[in-house]
């Protein structure tokens, strides 16, 4: 009776799925052939699970624990004591080759470039005071711009416009090229100007880059300096803009 009971369930259901699905025997595969669960969706689940998941870490703490391990190290006293040593040695390198009794500054009203039309490339004039504050005289023999040397006098540069071709003119300083040595007097100022040609092309109006001085001594002087594009040729570029 009890047996009955528990088998009329059973056997209802394996009714049901012959009825719907074919007898066992002649379709063994319709039951056992299953859709693949993707990897992605699996290993989500595991991911899940507590045992795969692990317990999470305080990644603060974990820095911390890196930084302790690093302050009681025996070669964190040297190391740091190595690096103040290095830069305390540059410091004094720098000092050394400075020239501190050299006073420079930029005249911006005569350091300007332009694009040469005659042989595309560009012209650059820097124009450079310097002041001499010491007993004993200084004598320059270099001075680049960028890892450019200053060039000897340069031709005429004219600039193409919608009305013909324009003249423009150089600054009335001393000229100083590389090659030349020229001395600076004690308490003694001079303005200097210095001609650099460039064969990159650049369509901005404002350069920047630094400007190295040296005298005989092999010491030197370095400055910052802004270069914007002469007025002429903005002004041109801007007739040919609005006749474009």
């Amino acid at each position: 009776m009890r047996k009955s009971f528990f088998l009329c369930p059973i056997q209802w259901i394996m009714n049901r799925l012959k009825t719907s699905m074919g007898s066992w025997a002649d379709r063994p595969i319709s039951l056992l052939a299953c859709k693949p669960i993707s990897l992605p969706i699996v290993s989500w689940v595991y991911s899940q699970t507590p045992v795969f998941r692990g317990e999470e870490k305080d990644r603060l703490e974990e820095a911390k624990q890196v930084v302790l391990r690093l302050l009681r190290s025996e070669i964190f006293v040297p190391a740091i004591l190595g690096i103040g040593i290095v830069i305390g040695l540059l410091i004094l390198y720098n000092r050394k080759k400075a020239i501190p009794e050299l006073e420079s500054q930029v005249v911006q009203e005569d350091t300007w470039f332009t694009t040469r039309d005659d042989n595309n490339r560009i012209g650059i004039v820097v124009s450079v005071n310097l002041s001499n504050k010491s007993t004993r005289g200084i004598h320059i023999t270099d001075c680049r711009l960028s890892g450019y040397s200053a060039r000897e006098y340069p031709e005429e540069i004219y600039l193409k416009g919608t009305e013909g071709e324009q003249k423009v003119n150089f600054p009335k300083h001393k000229h100083f090229y590389k090659g030349q040595e020229f001395y600076l007097g004690p308490y003694s100022s001079e303005t200097l100007w210095f001609y650099y040609e460039s064969r990159a092309v650049t369509m901005r109006n404002v350069l920047q880059a630094p400007l190295t001085i040296r005298d005989s001594r092999k010491k030197r002087e370095s400055i910052q300096v802004r270069i914007p594009r002469h007025a002429d040729q903005i002004a041109i570029y801007q007739e040919m803009a609005r006749m474009w």
